[in-house]
């Protein structure tokens, strides 16, 4: 649930450890994509899309994980690894055993973090428990969540949220969270603003009211959970959403996707699911697509390069060849570091998406507060 820069993905990896020096030398130096595909407009240029999109109420909000990273929620590594934790629990009376056991298990054993999770909401189910398993991630999603932290990103993302009613109208907020956060400080804001939050089909807001639709399901702090809070979190109900081109959840993110014009905050595009969605809208669009926005942090050049070095240290053959070749590390991890910001663009652009390149979180509040000022 917590989002993070992948400096290099485990492909590339592998890529470049069994590439020559000559190889490694032809692919950084192998010329520009055409100039029609690049996607690097300038920010002003996205501020100035994204105010026209809002002051025509065009403009969704689509959150993940990183909004809420703040308030001390856990990451869905360590949601997990909360849930493991009960299943040794159960078996040992050394409190410090369970804690242990459910940290080395996914180091010694390594699995895909939806496999685990169907396996965990499996054992629950299976096990005669008092609570449900929605009830037992409940728990874990809100043991440490500190409520009064500060968060410019949620701070602007409630100015925008003020105007339902009134013009111009944030059209509506997707979240893929199952938390409250939002609604939380929605509440707790010196202004009334009326919402509905929309987890199941058959909820639909009023006039005036402000829609934020928890597609992956809703967990709020405070409500007693019934089965009509089920979340997606496990492999199975992936595959169940995924089949099901007609739920509520998917037709509502394909609507949004095809007619209006979102902006993604604290999310990547690796969901499956989410990249399908994106693909079955574009074909939807026409001739003349409105685009999407989604902020990404910029690469850390210095990190970058000791990743590399790191990289080429652990190939001796590679790493000879470097030697002889005086291949410098500093330009070289530029020139892939400019490469890998090519490739994340167009692979957003395939979607209609544009990136806006941070260099701090910081900034998204910053930028919001532009889109809806300027």
């Amino acid at each position: 649930m917590s989002i993070g820069v992948d400096i290099f993905s485990q492909e590339l990896k592998h890529s470049l450890s069994n590439l020559s020096i000559n190889e490694l030398r032809e692919f950084l130096n192998k010329s520009s994509l055409p100039a029609s595909l690049r996607v690097r407009n300038t920010r002003n240029e996205h501020i100035s899309n994204l105010n026209k999109a809002y002051k025509e109420e065009e403009l969704v909000l689509v959150l993940g994980a990183g909004v809420s990273v703040p308030y001390n929620l856990p990451s869905w590594g360590n949601l997990l690894q909360k849930l493991l934790f009960e299943t040794f629990n159960n078996s040992n009376t050394n409190t410090d055993v369970p804690l242990v056991l459910s940290k080395l298990f996914p180091e010694l054993f390594p699995n895909s973090p939806l496999i685990s999770a169907r396996f965990l909401e499996e054992y629950f189910k299976k096990k005669d428990t008092e609570k449900t398993f929605e009830e037992m991630v409940k728990e874990a999603l809100y043991e440490q969540v500190n409520r009064g932290a500060d968060s410019p990103t949620i701070k602007e993302i409630l100015q925008f949220c003020i105007a339902p009613g009134k013009s111009p109208n944030l059209d509506s907020v997707i979240t893929y969270n199952y938390d409250d956060i939002l609604e939380g400080a929605l509440l707790s804001s010196n202004v009334e603003i009326p919402f509905k939050s929309i987890y199941k089909v058959g909820m639909n807001p009023k006039n005036g009211e402000l829609p934020i639709y928890h597609v992956h399901g809703y967990l709020p702090q405070e409500q007693e959970i019934d089965k009509d809070y089920s979340i997606t979190l496990s492999e199975n109900l992936y595959h169940k959403q995924y089949n099901d081109i007609y739920s509520w959840n998917n037709m509502v993110q394909i609507n949004k996707f095809k007619d209006k014009v979102c902006i993604f905050i604290g999310i990547s595009l690796t969901d499956p699911n989410i990249r399908r969605l994106l693909d079955i809208a574009m074909l939807q669009k026409g001739d003349k697509p409105k685009n999407h926005y989604i902020f990404k942090m910029k690469y850390n050049p210095k990190e970058v390069e000791r990743n590399l070095e790191e990289l080429l240290s652990r190939n001796a053959p590679l790493l000879n060849e470097k030697v002889k070749a005086n291949l410098n590390l500093d330009e070289t991890s530029k020139q892939l570091l400019i490469k890998m910001e090519e490739f994340e663009e167009l692979d957003a652009a395939s979607f209609g998406i544009k990136v806006i390149w941070i260099n701090d979180y910081k900034e998204i509040a910053k930028i919001l507060k532009e889109v809806r000022t300027s």
